[in-house]
């Protein structure tokens, strides 16, 4: 991953300020180390099914709603409540789960440092997944490339359509909220 994080920074990344990944200890170190000082979103999703895959099937959907309590907090404060919460009803049942919450819980909290607008869509990977499962539905129907410089024109032609449907969508308002959360200064001082 320190690779990858290298030659992006070489091809021109600068100003990250939010990353959102799963848990893998690599990914997470090299974040760490190539992004300092970055908000790193552990990724909700993969979270709650780490979570649910040590609750018996019966008692899924009870702790299901548990973390969604947190994970559809409305502050960070609320959200923080609704984790502590959850904590002490599971630790009778679920103390291993109890435990997961208490020490990595505050791992998929900071999506609530985003504008409220941002955060459903800032909070897993889903974008990130969703978009190598297009390049694998593309790529699968060609079957064999004649050569490498093919693959990669299908895929950098794949990267920008999407990327066209991404701008008309306007995925995410940069203009409306700043990362705090709070409005652009013009908005602020118009109101």
């Amino acid at each position: 991953w320190s690779e990858v994080f290298k030659d992006l920074a070489e091809r021109g990344l600068s100003g990250v300020r939010y990353v959102v990944s799963d848990d893998h200890k690599g990914l997470v170190a090299a974040i760490k180390r190539h992004f300092q000082g970055v908000l790193w979103q552990r990724c909700q999703v993969h979270f709650v099914r780490n979570v649910l895959g040590h609750v018996r099937k019966g008692d899924r959907k009870r702790v299901l709603e548990l973390l969604r309590g947190i994970t559809n907090a409305r502050s960070l404060e609320t959200a923080r409540e609704a984790l502590r919460g959850a904590v002490k009803r599971l630790n009778e049942d679920y103390p291993q789960v109890a435990g997961m919450l208490d020490e990595h819980g505050e791992e998929i909290l900071a999506v609530y440092q985003l504008p409220e607008g941002h955060r459903k869509r800032m909070r897993s990977t889903n974008m990130v997944e969703r978009l190598n499962q297009e390049f694998r539905r593309r790529t699968r129907v060609v079957r064999i490339f004649p050569d490498e410089a093919s693959c990669i024109r299908l895929s950098a032609a794949l990267a920008m359509e999407i990327n066209e449907e991404w701008m008309e969508r306007r995925y995410l308002d940069m203009e409306a909220e700043d990362l705090s959360g709070t409005e652009a200064a013009g908005k602020r001082e118009a109101a």
